[in-house]
């Protein structure tokens, strides 16, 4: 700062340094830069930086959507597995071999949804619609004692089981139950 003074004739001419340019760099002085922001290198690397942190984020919600959609179409699976299993429900022990197409003498016996004579029939219209290349099939198997069959049986499993193609990849659900 320079502070000029008049007095008695004589001008005297100084420089008292305050304390706001203690220390300082400022313009003008020798060897030093002023700084007035990022460089260009510190930009594109803050960007390249973002980006891939962003590009990983987006990955995330598309990978979340997928998952989303495979627990939607797994649950809607499940649903109609249930529904097919229930529908056999009020028949008796000996009319749900019969109705399956089995005989006393066999030990086991499975109906595919794809084939129009089966009981399980009607219900591929609505897999159809639901997923993708479905098809259900109904498996019987007798229980009991030795190599049992269907006219010697104590108990019947019955699986309930889709199948079905999503993103390419082939899923599948199956239910079980004993009836007695």
């Amino acid at each position: 700062m320079q502070i000029m003074a008049q007095g008695n004739g004589a001008v005297a001419v100084g420089v008292v340094a305050g304390a706001a340019d203690a220390g300082v760099a400022g313009p003008g002085r020798e060897g030093e830069k002023e700084q007035h922001g990022f460089s260009l290198v510190e930009v594109i690397i803050a960007m390249g930086m973002l980006a891939g942190v962003l590009i990983s984020i987006a990955g995330m919600y598309i990978l979340g959507g997928r998952q989303v959609k495979a627990g939607k179409t797994m649950t809607v699976a499940t649903s109609m597995c249930h529904d097919i299993m229930e529908s056999f429900d009020n028949q008796s022990f000996v009319s749900l071999y019969t109705n399956l197409g089995a005989t006393t003498s066999d030990t086991t016996k499975t109906r595919l949804s794809t084939d129009s004579t089966s009981p399980i029939y009607p219900w591929n219209t609505e897999i159809r619609q639901k997923l993708q290349n479905g098809a259900a099939s109904v498996t019987i198997v007798p229980l009991g004692s030795g190599t049992p069959n269907f006219g010697s049986a104590t108990a019947i499993r019955m699986t309930v089981t889709l199948t079905w193609n999503e993103l390419g990849r082939p899923q599948t659900v199956s239910l079980s139950t004993v009836r007695l």
